[in-house]
Parts: C-alpha cells; structure tokens; sequence
C-alpha cells in the first residue's frame, strides 16, 4: 500500500477495431479485463477508480466514475486527459484494460518510485510505456495544451514531462517488460486462453 493517496484510472476508450470487439470485456482469470484492472488497482490502495470509457456501455463496476474523451480520435492521451481532469487527488494510477499479465507488484513498484513527491513511467530500450504509469495530477496542463496542439503522442508528452521533472522513468528488464503485453488482436487472445 502506497502511503500517499491516489486515485486509480483504467484506459478502456479505445475502439478495439483490431480486435473487432471490445477488449474490456475479454475474460482473464474468470473475470473480464475491465473487473480485474478495477480489483487491481483497489487491491493497490486507489480511493477512487475512473475509468476513460465509450458511451453507452455500461463496464459494471461500482462505484467507478466513467469519463469520456472530450477530443475525439485523439488516441489515450484525450483518455489520459479526461481521467486527470475528473481525479479528485494529487497521483494518478493508470494503468490500460488490455495488460492481462499486470500484476500487483508491478504497480507497487511504480507507487514506490513516485512514493508521493513525482510520477513513474516505465521504460524499455524502444522508448516509454505511457499507457501503465504513475502520473501527477498536474500533467493535465501539458497533456491538454499537446491535444489543443494536435501533438496526440504519449511518448512525446513523457518525454517532455520527464524533462519537467513531472515523471521520472522506471527502467524494466526484459523479464518485467512481460507484465506490459497488451492484447490487440485476436491471436493476443487466443494465445492466453
């Protein structure tokens, strides 16, 4: 448990066009990806869950508030910003639906980087992966003025956060870069069950 206080925010807003339906109600473990990231993050300490979601469907999870995307086609980042606007806390979690080998330690690991005092991103040889990290509530500024700009590259917006002092990166060997497989297409899938 992270001794500071920080909501928790599931990226579900994607289309699942790869997939060709929607990845957040895939079943893992008996339970669909959209219920295990939500028993994650409260398993995590989160004391508020938001999920950036589609309209009109209905993730069944209690007492998560579902945004939306206020610029469209903008990819995670306008999730990313809908999620942070709607915190009522300092530090974000978020972490996407389509990760089904996210674990709790790996979210421990990235509280305990931020610990309170910045954000945590991982990062691999090809860059950042934006889409499970710790994120100060305070990044909304930038990644609002990067949609206003058309600027939708979450790697850009680490980059430059990184260089704020906003977030700072946590290095994955290649045995924890596992936990960050995402499921996009249906051999992902397939190749779980």
């Amino acid at each position: 448990m992270a001794d500071f206080t920080f909501s928790g925010a599931i990226l579900a807003g994607g289309r699942s066009s790869r997939m060709g339906r929607d990845k957040a109600f895939l079943p893992v473990g008996g339970e669909p990806l959209i219920a295990r990231q939500a028993r994650l993050l409260r398993e995590a300490g989160c004391s508020e869950l938001i999920i950036s979601g589609l309209p009109n469907v209905d993730y069944g999870i209690p007492n998560a508030l579902v945004v939306y995307d206020s610029v469209q086609d903008a990819g995670p980042l306008a999730g990313l910003a809908a999620m942070l606007s709607a915190a009522r806390h300092p530090w974000v979690l978020v972490i996407a639906v389509d990760l089904p080998c996210l674990d709790p330690t790996f979210l421990r690991r990235l509280l305990s980087l931020g610990a309170g005092r910045t954000g945590a991103v991982p990062h691999v040889p090809h860059g950042f992966e934006p889409l499970t990290a710790l994120y100060p509530r305070t990044l909304l500024l930038e990644a609002e003025e990067a949609l206003a700009a058309g600027n939708y590259s979450l790697q850009t917006l680490v980059t430059a956060v990184e260089k704020l002092s906003l977030v700072k990166r946590l290095e994955l060997s290649p045995s924890e870069q596992a936990a960050l497989v995402n499921w996009n297409k249906p051999q992902d899938y397939v190749l779980k069950i």
